[in-house]
C-alpha cells in the first residue's frame, strides 16, 4: 500500500479538513522527493525518518530557501502519525510482517521555542485604517466594509480567522451586541463562544446585514482561499505595518486583556493556561516585575542610596511639611508586612496599586516603590 492510499483511509476514518489532509499530502510529496520514489509502508523506517528529517532541514523547495524547524517536524510529525495508524490497524508490510509503532527520539527535530509577537494597539488602529481605503467589491459587499469590520471583530474577539470567515448573519446579535461562533466551525469542532463588540462596531455590521444564513464575510465564496493572506500582506505594507498573519491580531487581543487583569485564557478560549502563556502573550504587553528590581543589593555594594524624588518648585515657596512616614519609610513598612505574611514581592503594577492606596501622591511612587522592595527583601531575612 502506498502512502496516499494509507492517506485516504486515515482522511476519512479520522475526518481531516480539506486543509489538513492537503497538509499531510505535501509532507509525503517531500518524503516521495526524498525517496526519488512513490514511498510505500515499507518506508515505515526509524532509520529512513531520521535521514528524511536531515535532508528536509536542507531542502531549498520552497523558493530556495531552508526552511524552519517548525516545519521539519511537522512533515516528520504527519508521516509519524500515519505509521502510528498502521501500526494501529496491524497492517503489514510487502514481506507479510506487521508494522511496528514508531519509536522516534523525542528530540529528532529540536524547535526553539521563540517568544509570542503580537501587533501592538498602535499597529492594529493602523492596519483598520488603511482597511477603509480599500476599493471594490467582494462579492454583495465593498470591500473597505468587508476589512474594516473583519479586522475590528477579529480584535474584539480574539476569534481564529476560520471561525471568523464561517460566521453568519444568524449567529449575530446587532441589538444586543453580542457575535456567537458555532463550535462546529470553530477549531476542535465542538466549542461554541459568545462574545461582545461595542455598539459602533454593531451599526458598522448593520449597513450590510443579509439573510440570516449568508456568510457575514464572503470571501470564500468569491476568492481564492489564500489569496486572504496576500490581501493582508498589501494592507500591512500600506499602513507601515510588519505583517504577522491573522492569528497575531489574536495574540494581541489576548496580551491587552491580560495586561487589563483580564483572564486571557478564558477570552481565547483555552483549556490550558500554559497556552496562553508559552504562544500567545505578548511580554512588550503584558508587562511584569522587572527581575533586577527584586534583586537584593550584594553586602559589599552597602544599603541602595536613598534619593528623594521631590521636583524643584518653580518659585521660591514655602514646601508643605511631610508627615512622619515619607514614601520610602511607607514602603518599607509595606514590604515588611508583605514579607512577613509570606507573600511574593508586588510587580510594579501593583506596587503602584498599593501606593494609592496609602494616599502616596504620583511623584513619589518612585521612592515608595524602592521601600517596598527594601522592606520585603530585608524582611526576608527576618522570616529566616
Amino acid at each position: 500500500m502506498t502512502l496516499r492510499d494509507l492517506l485516504s483511509v486515515y482522511a476519512t476514518r479520522h475526518a481531516l479538513s480539506r486543509r489538513t489532509a492537503t497538509l499531510v499530502a505535501n509532507s509525503i510529496d517531500r518524503f516521495e522527493a526524498f525517496l526519488e520514489r512513490p514511498a510505500t509502508l515499507d518506508d515505515f523506517d526509524d532509520a529512513t525518518l531520521a535521514r528524511f528529517a536531515r535532508w528536509r532541514a536542507e531542502d531549498r523547495h520552497w523558493r530556495g530557501r531552508i526552511p524552519r524547524p517548525a516545519t521539519v517536524k511537522k512533515d516528520v510529525s504527519h508521516l509519524a502519525a500515519l505509521w502510528q495508524h498502521a501500526a494501529k490497524k496491524r497492517m503489514t508490510r510487502s514481506d507479510g510482517t506487521l508494522i511496528e509503532h514508531p519509536d522516534l527520539p523525542r528530540g529528532l527535530v529540536r524547535v526553539a521555542l521563540r517568544p509570542p509577537r503580537g501587533y501592538t494597539l498602535d499597529e492594529v488602529d493602523r492596519m483598520i485604517a488603511h482597511a477603509r481605503s480599500r476599493e471594490g467589491h467582494v462579492g454583495p459587499v465593498p470591500a473597505w466594509w468587508l476589512w474594516e469590520t473583519l479586522l475590528s471583530v477579529a480584535w474584539q474577539t480574539g476569534e481564529r480567522i476560520g471561525g471568523l470567515l464561517a460566521l453568519r448573519w444568524r449567529d449575530v446579535d446587532l441589538d444586543g451586541g453580542r457575535v456567537t461562533f458555532d463550535g462546529a466551525t470553530r477549531k476542535g469542532g465542538v466549542k461554541t463562544i459568545t462574545r461582545s463588540i461595542t455598539g459602533e462596531l454593531a451599526a458598522m455590521l448593520a449597513q450590510h446585514r443579509r439573510q440570516d444564513d449568508d456568510l457575514v464575510w464572503p470571501w470564500l465564496e468569491h476568492r481564492q482561499p489564500t489569496s486572504l493572506w496576500a490581501s493582508l500582506k498589501v494592507l500591512c505594507r500600506r499602513a507601515n505595518v510588519t505583517c504577522r498573519g491573522f492569528h497575531s491580531i489574536r495574540k494581541a487581543s489576548g496580551s491587552y486583556v491580560a495586561a487589563g487583569g483580564g483572564d486571557a485564557s478564558t477570552f481565547l478560549s483555552h483549556s490550558d493556561a500554559k497556552t496562553t502563556r508559552d504562544h500567545y502573550l505578548d511580554d512588550r504587553i503584558v508587562r511584569g516585575a522587572d527581575p533586577l528590581a527584586l534583586l537584593p543589593r550584594l553586602p559589599s555594594q552597602g544599603a541602595a542610596p536613598v534619593v528623594a524624588d521631590v521636583a524643584p518648585e518653580p518659585c521660591p515657596v514655602e514646601p508643605a511639611p511631610r508627615a512622619p512616614g515619607e514614601p520610602l519609610e511607607a514602603g518599607r513598612r509595606v514590604g515588611v508586612s508583605l514579607a512577613a505574611r509570606g507573600l511574593a514581592c508586588p510587580p510594579r503594577t501593583q506596587q503602584d496599586a498599593l501606593a494609592a492606596a496609602a494616599g502616596i501622591a504620583p511623584d513619589d511612587v518612585p521612592a515608595f516603590a524602592r521601600g517596598v522592595i527594601q522592606g520585603w527583601t530585608a524582611g526576608q531575612g527576618d522570616a529566616a
